[in-house]
């Protein structure tokens, strides 16, 4: 499943490349839906190991339990780490120093910590340092990693060609030209982006698309629509009928119970116009992911994964 226009690579297989990307604005449930993938990947027979930022925590409860640690560990069913930036500095500290104590005595001394920390794109080099030597490992496959939220994966997507004109000779640079390989390698890579069928969050995802879409481009997945709501086709003349004999017999539950209704096909509507103006203004493939009536758990993210699969075969 794919399409392909001017400017842009695009490619769409979540279980194909070795790493595979997620962003989306805050709330509109991108754990869920990456956790749901790396499940499904795991039941296909493939090594996912799934991916958070440090300084999040989410994924433990849409996993159902268990404490996910810098070192990849198995939970419901998938391997899952989170990527603490502390500790990914000090790898990036030991590979470059050939020695993991030498970086420990470096690091450990506060006022080169501090120096370290308040340098800018610090973090980011070191995250993205570290995905890359998850990704040489060749130890997992796919690497599902659950970015930030838009603005800032967007910085962390375009650190690399940011920094090449600012970097000298030497191991940063050499770095800095691996991860613009990487992550600019449509074999390698793909970026996904997730949204709700609402109009700030589908605004939100057309202009990070705008943003994706300029040269020299990214190597961009699909889009994942969360929590679509379901067709309501129940004609208005039917509930208005339904709604004057209630009221006539006074039956007060079935007269809330059609506005209820009324609310949820107002809803389904305005969520089907946002969709189609999403695959008006954003040209990728495109999975809606159905607003399933369940709590987070492995049952629901098997719910998901399922419903996403049949999208892409």
């Amino acid at each position: 499943m794919g399409v392909h226009y001017p400017g842009v690579r695009v490619t769409f297989d979540p279980f194909r490349q070795p790493l595979q990307l997620f962003t989306g604005k805050g709330g509109v449930g991108k754990s869920t839906v990456v956790a749901a993938i790396a499940r499904r990947a795991a039941q296909r027979g493939l090594r996912p190991l799934l991916v958070e930022m440090g300084h999040r925590a989410s994924m433990e409860t849409v996993l159902g339990g268990g404490n996910i640690g810098y070192e990849p560990q198995s939970i419901a069913g998938v391997s899952a780490m989170n990527l603490d930036f502390d500790q990914a500095l000090e790898d990036y500290v030991a590979e470059n120093f050939r020695s993991r104590r030498l970086a420990g005595a470096v690091l450990g001394n506060s006022a080169v910590a501090r120096f370290v920390r308040a340098a800018p794109a610090v973090a980011e080099v070191a995250t993205l340092s570290k995905l890359r030597a998850l990704v040489a490992s060749d130890e997992y496959h796919p690497i599902y990693v659950d970015l930030d939220a838009t603005g800032h994966a967007l910085m962390l997507l375009e650190l690399p060609r940011v920094l090449d004109g600012l970097v000298g000779r030497g191991p940063l640079r050499r770095l800095l030209a691996a991860l613009s390989t990487l992550l600019g390698d449509p074999e390698t890579t793909a970026l996904h982006l997730v949204t709700l069928p609402s109009e700030l969050p589908a605004q939100e995802t057309i202009e990070l698309h705008q943003a994706l879409s300029k040269p020299p481009g990214a190597p961009l997945g699909g889009l994942f629509v969360n929590r679509v709501p379901g067709d309501r086709a129940v004609s208005t003349p039917l509930l208005d009928e339904l709604e004057s004999r209630a009221r006539k017999s006074n039956c007060a539950d079935i007269v809330e119970d059609v506005h209820i209704l009324r609310r949820r096909i107002d809803e389904s509507r305005r969520a089907s116009a946002v969709v189609k103006r999403l695959q008006r203004e954003i040209p990728l493939p495109l999975v809606r992911i159905p607003d399933f009536d369940a709590d987070i758990g492995p049952k629901h993210l098997d719910a998901i994964g399922g419903t996403v699969e049949k999208q892409i075969a």
